[in-house]
């Protein structure tokens, strides 16, 4: 079943809605381009007292350029509106953004505020601004986003804001870091290396990181889809197409997958969800979405416990969808793993993981096994919360232990919980390291064997 990642906002930040939260999900979500730093600490004490174990991402905040306006600006259709520094205007109005215009194509005919919600026919470009006409009449709330589409960010002014941002939060009890506008494996890569510790989210949001989407699900620990800024800067024709393919590089390389924007807007002022959200909902468990996140919904929206009810109702109404790969990871190293478990779901898999590899490598198999996860990692266990598959913690210490003998102790200490149902265990082990004692291996334990010296009736 897919979980659940909710965001936690001013409207939420109360007992007794992180309380019904932790009974519904044990995943929550920050967004630091919000609030300040002590809100944040707060919100992050509430959360571990209610559920202590829980899971806490906090987006960092990018490099994607938001509106300075400090109150609601009412923009009519037919408006022609000056956006950033320089060029501007007493003809019309201006409004200053809080980051340097990304690099966009000459021919620019459009763009848009508000995940492409409002879109403004070009005018004007120049260095460090655009103008455009409204092509219609609405509310510009503080702090919304704008969208060139085309555009591609400056990567170096983009780690300089992650580095900066980290060294604000490094205080704060948070298990992940959203990455916005991830454009390159290697960006991701260098803050992958930057923040050890930290589960590493990378956001594909525009049409360099869907190019490289493949490229940043290899270097991140999980890949998030925002289908808001993606179809403003791609277009919605193509969203289809990108979601899918952002989907499959991402699940062929074992990596949990977040599902984000606009997944039960409706239900922020209404009671029910319309047919639309509920239909890109059960897409998203059908192309092996692990998560869906709620963002407003549970952040401002006043029927936040509402939402998240029918959601987890809903969730369990699915769960028998399977998610279908367009191709099978039936070669190279996953070829034995695939064969060996693939025809026999019913038997649970026990995988010793210290670094991660064996848990990517493992549902790179679009697996279907009840799994036991046994770690000694932090990050590994908390990066296995985000699996839409049942994960069994066991909290190990593994050290240099071969695996034969880390995973026959497990077996031994673990045999009623392993052997409840079932005859057989499979227990993989995967090494990527030379020179050390342990090994790749995929071993299956037979429950008679752990029956001489205890009765497991």
């Amino acid at each position: 079943m897919m979980k659940t990642l909710v965001t936690v906002g001013p409207e939420s930040l109360n007992l007794d809605d992180l309380t019904y939260f932790a009974e519904k999900t044990k995943l929550f979500r920050l967004n630091g381009s919000h609030s300040t730093i002590e809100w944040h600490k707060k919100a992050i004490s509430m959360i571990r007292d209610v559920s202590p174990a829980s899971f806490i991402l906090m987006d960092i905040p990018g490099i994607k350029p938001r509106t300075e306006n400090l109150e609601l600006i009412n923009i009519t259709k037919g408006e022609i509106i000056h956006f950033g520094e320089g060029g501007g205007s007493n003809k019309f109005k201006t409004i200053g953004l809080s980051k340097p215009l990304p690099k966009y194509p000459s021919d620019l005919k459009s763009f848009s505020v508000n995940d492409g919600q409002f879109i403004f026919e070009t005018i004007k470009t120049g260095e460090g601004f655009v103008v455009g006409k409204s092509l219609s009449e609405f509310e510009l709330l503080p702090k919304k986003g704008i969208n060139l589409p085309g555009s591609v960010y400056n990567e170096k002014l983009q780690f300089e804001i992650y580095c900066e941002f980290l060294k604000k939060i490094e205080e704060l009890s948070i298990d992940a870091i959203g990455l916005s506008f991830v454009q390159t494996g290697e960006l991701a890569g260098k803050m992958r290396s930057l923040a050890k510790d930290l589960v590493i989210i990378s956001k594909i949001e525009n049409s360099e990181g869907l190019k490289n989407a493949k490229a940043i699900a290899k270097k991140s620990d999980a890949v998030m889809i925002d289908r808001g800024d993606l179809a403003a800067e791609i277009g919605l024709h193509g969203l289809y197409s990108a979601v899918e393919t952002i989907a499959l590089q991402t699940k062929l390389l074992g990596k949990p997958l977040i599902m984000a924007t606009e997944n039960l807007e409706t239900m922020i002022n209404r009671e029910t969800p319309s047919k639309s959200e509920v239909m890109s909902i059960a897409h998203s468990a059908s192309i092996g979405a692990d998560c869906i996140m709620l963002s407003e919904e549970t952040a401002v929206s006043p029927n936040a416990k509402l939402i998240l009810g029918w959601l987890d109702g809903f969730g369990r109404e699915i769960e028998h969808i399977k998610p279908k790969l367009s191709s099978s990871p039936n070669e190279g190293r996953y070829k034995l793993i695939w064969n060996a478990l693939s025809n026999f779901p019913s038997i649970p898999v026990l995988i010793v993981s210290k670094s991660g590899y064996a848990i990517f490598d493992y549902f790179a198999t679009n697996p279907q096994s009840e799994l036991f996860l046994v770690s000694e990692t932090k990050k590994i266990i908390k990066l296995s919360m985000l699996y839409r598959n049942s994960i069994e913690v066991i909290k190990r210490k593994i050290g240099n232990n071969t695996p034969i003998d880390t995973v026959w102790k497990v077996i031994e200490e673990n045999k009623l919980e392993l052997f409840r149902d079932v005859d057989q265990v499979v227990a993989i082990f995967v090494s990527r390291y030379v020179n050390t004692p342990r090994a790749n291996s995929l071993t299956i334990f037979d429950k008679v064997d752990f029956e001489k010296e205890t009765d497991m009736k």
